[in-house]
């Protein structure tokens, strides 16, 4: 009896398992362009196109190492506000980690001069997959000396 119920599981985890691989890399590759987008708005102070990659929502988490904030208006209208951009961003190479389908998280070394400051540490953002394209839903930043 148990080899006729594993027969049937077997057979099903061998057709789902290529088509999980592929929404897996797929998500992947696509959370990493997104990525790669905030950075570019970041450098070029692009205050728009910025904001368009995160969860316009008040579930959007910013986290820091002394807050932890909800809500994409408070977000945007204090980035808005801001004129903090760094001079210069140098971002290392990206960890992605497929969480589930349409999940993907991402951190990265960076480091940044905002003049004559400098900051570096490391910066994570949690990916959805939205119907209007892969959205930043968490965002954190570890500042380190």
């Amino acid at each position: 009896m148990r080899t006729l119920l594993f027969i049937p599981l077997l057979l099903l985890v061998a057709c789902v398992g290529p088509r999980v691989e592929g929404i897996r890399s797929r998500d992947l590759e696509q959370a990493a362009l997104a990525l790669e987008q905030n950075l570019r708005a970041i450098a070029g102070h692009d205050v728009d196109a910025y904001l368009s990659q995160y969860l316009d929502s008040p579930d959007l988490i910013v986290a820091s190492a002394d807050s932890l904030r909800r809500g994409y208006l408070m977000f945007a209208e204090a980035r808005r506000a801001s004129t903090d951009w760094p001079d210069t961003l140098i971002a290392g190479d990206p960890t992605l980690v497929w969480i589930a389908p349409g999940v993907v998280w991402a951190a990265f070394e960076y480091g940044g001069v905002v003049g004559a400051d400098t900051a570096r540490g490391w910066s994570e953002r949690l990916f959805v997959k939205t119907q209007y394209g892969w959205k930043i839903a968490v965002t954190g930043m570890m500042e380190r000396n």
